[in-house]
């Protein structure tokens, strides 16, 4: 989309969300009129912001068929899934030890081998499993530093576990 189809785009819907906010309202007062004009201008923020997300999602799935990304989805999201199911009976088990032995550690992890798509895939897999955070990730020339805060030292041969998955499922469906 270029610039003047963006522009007639977002005042096409802001004329639409307006007019809805009036007519749903049915006050015109200055005060609920300037309301209005806040909450479709933020709405159209917000919607902007959905928007250009889509279009990041749909530039990392160009470069894959849909026949390779219904593979991964059928190959890693159910591995991903019992993954978090494991770790959240580990950290639940941990919690509810009477005497809590916990190593919280911080590491930086070298992840080689990578593109954008699979340290994407990677940090995003390691945030979302329990008692692991992706904490910041960074290139330098070929290679990723993934900062990962893991809250007991056991769980790092986890994570590398989740990093050879991550790169054996892309390099599967290329």
């Amino acid at each position: 989309m270029n610039l003047r189809q963006k522009i007639k785009f977002f005042s096409l819907s802001f004329i639409i969300l307006f007019f809805l906010w009036i007519v749903l309202s049915g006050y015109f007062e200055p005060f609920f009129v300037f309301c209005g004009v806040f909450s479709s201008i933020f709405t159209l923020f917000i919607f902007k912001r959905l928007i250009d997300a889509e279009s990041a999602f749909s530039q990392i799935l160009n470069g894959t068929s849909r026949l390779s990304f219904c593979k991964l989805l059928v190959s890693y999201i159910p591995w991903l899934i019992y993954q978090v199911i494991l770790s959240s009976i580990y950290v639940a088990k941990k919690v509810l030890q009477t005497e809590l032995k916990l190593e919280p550690i911080t590491i930086l992890k070298k992840c080689k081998g990578h593109n954008d798509e699979s340290i994407t895939l990677f940090a995003n897999s390691v945030a979302i499993t329990p008692g692991t955070l992706t904490i910041n990730v960074v290139r330098k020339r070929q290679t990723y530093l993934s900062t990962i805060y893991l809250i007991d030292k056991s769980l790092e041969s986890g994570v590398s576990e989740i990093e050879n998955r991550v790169l054996e499922t892309l390099r599967s469906i290329r």
